[in-house]
């Protein structure tokens, strides 16, 4: 895909996308199986709020700090959805949503990656949110 060009859930996929696979892999029955899509020198912020509260979390740093945040989250019963993709050279982004098993929106997410030349993640910033949803974008 050139920068100008997304896709949705709506659209036929023609390939899937790094976060695509990298949260399957990360709601998957082996979590730390995504880190095989992350660099060994990776850096990475993390925003993260738990409700509409004003309030929100920040984790940062590399490969051990984002083993760590896995060894820190529970996935059982949730799952990442990548409702839209882009990619613009080496960056890749996509806009999405958590929701539980039954379907119900927790949060939704914006995700930023630059990959390199393997096409593992070198730069990772997401941020997460239940305040905000994008129902045009299903």
């Amino acid at each position: 895909m050139t920068s100008s060009q997304t896709h949705s859930d709506r659209e036929p996929k023609t390939a899937t996308s790094f976060f695509e696979r990298y949260f399957e892999l990360l709601d998957g029955p082996d979590p730390y199986s995504s880190l095989e899509l992350v660099a060994e020198d990776v850096e990475f912020s993390i925003q993260w709020a738990a409700d509409t509260s004003r309030k929100s979390s920040q984790f940062l740093g590399g490969l051990a700090e984002l083993r760590g945040f896995i060894d820190m989250g529970d996935t059982e019963g949730w799952a990442h959805y990548v409702l839209h993709s882009g990619v613009s050279g080496d960056v890749e982004f996509a806009l999405g949503e958590t929701r539980w098993d039954s379907g119900e929106r927790i949060g939704t997410f914006l995700a930023v990656a630059e990959l390199d030349g393997s096409g593992r993640m070198r730069k990772y910033m997401v941020a997460r949110s239940p305040a905000l949803a994008f129902p045009g974008v299903q």
